[in-house]
C-alpha cells in the first residue's frame, strides 16, 4: 500500500487578485503553512476537466493524457472508441479565461490549426471554470488533431482527439523512453498512440501479427503485437529486424474499419530507449530498470522503493526490491531500439528473425552490431554485454560495471549513447 502523504485542494483564485507576483498561504485549524512563490497571469486559459486515462502513468512528451472534451449530445467523453465527428458539437471546461470573458473577451478555439466557431459560452459564478460549446470545423483534419484556447492573445495547454472514424494514428514512440517520435530501429519496441483500434485489449498478444483483426503494418511487413490496448488507444508493436537501417518506411494500421493515414517513420541504426520506473511521490524522478547482476535489485532511492510498496532490505537474489546499488556492482540495464544483433555480435551473421525470441539459455547470445556507450555520473562505465535479453525479442540487455569513483547519490545521470542517438535516465548508488 502506498503512503497517504499528499492532500490537494482546488481552489478559486478570486477575481480582483491583482496580476503578478504574489505568495500562496494554507491555513488549517490556526496552523500557517509556509508561504509558496507563484504568479497570477490573466488570463491563463487551461484546457481541463474530467477525461480518459490513455496508455500508461507516464504520457508520451507533447501528448497530453486526457480527452477533456465531451460530445454535446450524449455527454460522453470523446475517446479512442469514441471519436469527435466533422461538424459536430462539442463542449469543453476551461479555467483561467479571467475576469473578463464574455461578453467583453470571446475566446477562440482552433482543432487541427483550423478555427471552430463557438456556439456559446456558458460564464461560471464564481467556479472557476467556463464551458465552451463549439463545432468541429468541416476543414479539420482526420487523425488525432490538436485543440487548443486562445483568449486575449493567450494560448492554453494543448490536449489531442481524434476526428473521423476508422483507424487513426497520432503519435509513434520508443516503446521504452516515449521519445524518439517517429524514429525507429530495427527489433525495437514502439508504442502508436491513436483511435478507432477497436474495443477488445489483447495485453499479452506476441508474436501474434493479427490480434482482434488489427494489424501494423510496416511498409508490406505484418508486425508482431506485445500489447493492444484497443479501449486506450495504444498499441505496443516490434519493429521487423530485417527493415533497413536507413531511409523511411510507412507505418500504418489496418482494422475491418479500414486503413489508418499512413505515418512516415525515419529509421535508424539504433534509437535506444531506457526502461525506467516513476516515484509516485516525486513525478520527475525517471529511475532506470536496472538490476544488480543476476538479481532482482532495482537501483532505486530507498524512498522511491518505499514509495513503490516495495522491500529495501535485499537479500534474496530472486525476490524484487529496491535499494541502491554500490560502486563496482554490475548492473543489468533493460532497454529497446539497440538496433539489430546477430549471434556473438558477428557483422555476418544472420539477424534475430522477427517474432523469434532468443534463446533463453543464451547459447548462442545475440549481440547488438553498434556497441553503445554507456555514462553514469561523469563517468564511463565498463561495458560487458549489448544484446537482445535472453529469451526475448525487442528487449535489450545493457550489462555493465558501475564505476568506482563516481560520486553517489540518489538521481546519479545514467546515459546510453549510441552513434548520434542518446537516452537518459537515473540510478541510485550508495
Amino acid at each position: 500500500m502506498l503512503p497517504t502523504v499528499l492532500d490537494f485542494i482546488s481552489a478559486t483564485i478570486p477575481t480582483a487578485t491583482p496580476a503578478g507576483a504574489t505568495t500562496l498561504v494554507v491555513t488549517y485549524q490556526g496552523q500557517t503553512s509556509n508561504a509558496i512563490p507563484i504568479t497570477i497571469a490573466v488570463p491563463q486559459p487551461q484546457l481541463g476537466g474530467v477525461g480518459v486515462l490513455i496508455g500508461s502513468s507516464t504520457a508520451p512528451p507533447d501528448f497530453e493524457p486526457y480527452y477533456p472534451i465531451m460530445h454535446n449530445q450524449t455527454q460522453k467523453n470523446v475517446t479512442p472508441t469514441d471519436p469527435a465527428a466533422l461538424g459536430e458539437a462539442l463542449q469543453v471546461e476551461v479555467s483561467g479565461l479571467g475576469p473578463d470573458v464574455a461578453p467583453t473577451v470571446t475566446p477562440s478555439i482552433t482543432i487541427g490549426g483550423q478555427t471552430a466557431n463557438i456556439a456559446r459560452v456558458n460564464v461560471s459564478s464564481g467556479g472557476g471554470r467556463e464551458q465552451l460549446f463549439f463545432f468541429v470545423p468541416q476543414n479539420a483534419p482526420i487523425g488525432i488533431d490538436p485543440v487548443v484556447v486562445t483568449v486575449a492573445g493567450v494560448a492554453s495547454n494543448t490536449v489531442n482527439i481524434p476526428v473521423g472514424s476508422g483507424p487513426l494514428i497520432g503519435f509513434v514512440l520508443n516503446g521504452a523512453s516515449f521519445k524518439s517520435q517517429n524514429v525507429i530501429a530495427p527489433g525495437s519496441i514502439v508504442s502508436v498512440f491513436g483511435a478507432g483500434f477497436g474495443t477488445q485489449d489483447n495485453l499479452s498478444a506476441f508474436p501474434s501479427t493479427n490480434v482482434s483483426g488489427l494489424s501494423v503494418m510496416f511498409g508490406i511487413t505484418s508486425a508482431p503485437i506485445f500489447a493492444l490496448a484497443a479501449t486506450s488507444g495504444q498499441i505496443n508493436a516490434l519493429v521487423p529486424t530485417e527493415l533497413p537501417t536507413s531511409g523511411t518506411v510507412d507505418l500504418t494500421v489496418q482494422t475491418s474499419g479500414g486503413t489508418s493515414p499512413a505515418q512516415t517513420m525515419t529509421l535508424a541504426p539504433a534509437a535506444p530507449g531506457i526502461f525506467y520506473y516513476t516515484d509516485p511521490l516525486v513525478l520527475t524522478r525517471r529511475n532506470a530498470v536496472a538490476v544488480t547482476a543476476n538479481t532482482a535489485w532495482i537501483a532505486m532511492p530507498t524512498s522511491m522503493a518505499n514509495n513503490l510498496g516495495l522491500p529495501t532490505n535485499c537479500s534474496n537474489p530472486p525476490s524484487v526490491c529496491g535499494q541502491p546499488a554500490k560502486r563496482g556492482d554490475y548492473l543489468q540495464i533493460y532497454t529497446t531500439g539497440l538496433g539489430k544483433a546477430t549471434p556473438n555480435g558477428d557483422p555476418n551473421g544472420a539477424i534475430l528473425p522477427t517474432g523469434m525470441l532468443a534463446p533463453s539459455s543464451g547459447n548462442p547470445l545475440y549481440v547488438t552490431l553498434v556497441t553503445p556507450t554507456v555514462m553514469i555520473g561523469a563517468e564511463q562505465a565498463p561495458l560487458l554485454f549489448s544484446g537482445v535479453a535472453p529469451g526475448d525479442n525487442g528487449l535489450y540487455q545493457v550489462d555493465v560495471q558501475i564505476p568506482s569513483d563516481v560520486t553517489p547519490g540518489d538521481d546519479v545521470p545514467l546515459v546510453i549513447v549510441m552513434g548520434q542517438a542518446s537516452d537518459s535516465t537515473t540510478i541510485a548508488i550508495q
